[in-house]
């Protein structure tokens, strides 16, 4: 459990720093129509990885069981932030930006490939 904690920290280090630098990227090259769906789903993201940090810091000694089931609960609580944030841009904002918030609600995934070829490194540096 402590790998997957660490593995959470470092995804919440990593998601800020590429959310910080192409939202500066975004207002350098005039993008400034996709910020507001840009940060909203990178934020999205962020609470998403804090309570599924949180929630794996709460069952760390927990029995095998008791995991499996609040697992389910966890998931369910975590799909409906992201239904939520979802409906709060479209009532909350005219004319949202919605392909930048679902790739900064995307985002995710290449940094997780990303921390997947440095894990695998690190545990054999010769296999590429």
């Amino acid at each position: 459990m402590e790998v997957f904690l660490d593995f959470v920290k470092r995804m919440t280090c990593y998601l800020i720093v590429v959310t910080v630098a192409s939202t500066l990227l975004l207002e350098v090259f005039d993008y400034e129509r996709y910020i507001l769906g840009w940060v909203w789903g990178c934020a999205i993201n962020l609470l998403y990885l804090l309570i599924l940090g949180l929630w794996g810091y709460k069952l760390r000694h927990k029995e095998l069981r008791t995991i499996e089931k609040a697992t389910k609960l966890g998931t369910l609580i975590r799909i409906t932030l992201v239904a939520i944030g979802t409906l709060l841009a479209v009532y909350l904002f005219e004319n949202f930006p919605f392909v930048p918030y679902m790739l900064g609600l995307m985002l995710w995934r290449p940094l997780t490939i990303y921390e997947r070829i440095r894990y695998n490194q690190a545990d054999s540096p010769n296999v590429i």
